[in-house]
């Protein structure tokens, strides 16, 4: 079940490097800092990055001068990212719908929204809501298509993803990233969003 840690420790226990682990950060980290940075994303703010897995995008964060948290709810995730990268960012191991989580500037996530059941998706972003400060940014890369395999990930449509972050969001930006990894290339939507 993909809602308890023990799902995502076996994942790490049989693969030792799981499918979605890119062996380094997405690309989508630059161009997200890009389109956000002119939008009012506070210079060296802290931010989090939920499923983190071995760390490599929280690590690119806190490389480009943020204060980075990285959170997963799998032990093995947390201690692959410290046995990694050392301290170089707060490693916790939390679940998302911690209450009272951050509060944050800002949220980057690449993995967790993707992994997350479609039917927890309002309460995920009800989530992003309680864990950033007031006008914190919500910085998401979301499949749009996922080669009609059976999740997760779990793809998500550019109106359904709009509807969903319109709730509690003021949409920046909405559209399909440039700057993916090969192995996502042209599958992946990418969107900046304030807090109301």
């Amino acid at each position: 079940m993909t809602t308890h840690p023990d799902f995502w420790n076996r994942i790490y226990e049989e693969e030792g490097r799981p499918g979605w682990d890119m062996n380094g950060a997405t690309p989508l980290v630059s161009e997200v800092l890009a389109l956000a940075r002119p939008l009012g994303l506070s210079a060296k703010a802290p931010i989090v990055v939920p499923g983190c897995g071995y760390g490599h995008d929280a690590v690119a964060l806190a490389d480009a001068g943020f204060q980075v948290t990285g959170l997963d709810f799998a032990p093995l995730a947390v201690n692959g990212a410290r046995e990694r990268y050392g301290e170089r960012v707060v490693w916790r191991q939390e679940d998302w719908f911690t209450p009272r989580l951050g509060p944050w500037h800002g949220i980057f996530d690449h993995t967790c929204f993707a992994a997350m059941d479609p039917d927890r998706r309002p309460a995920y972003v009800a989530a992003c809501a309680e864990h950033l400060e007031p006008g914190g940014f919500w910085m998401l890369a979301a499949f749009h298509d996922v080669n009609g395999r059976p999740g997760p990930p779990h793809a998500i449509s550019a109106d359904e993803l709009r509807k969903l972050a319109e709730v509690r969001f003021e949409l920046l930006h909405l559209d399909h990233a440039r700057g993916s990894h090969p192995r996502r290339a042209g599958r992946e939507l990418l969107m900046v969003a304030r807090k109301r």
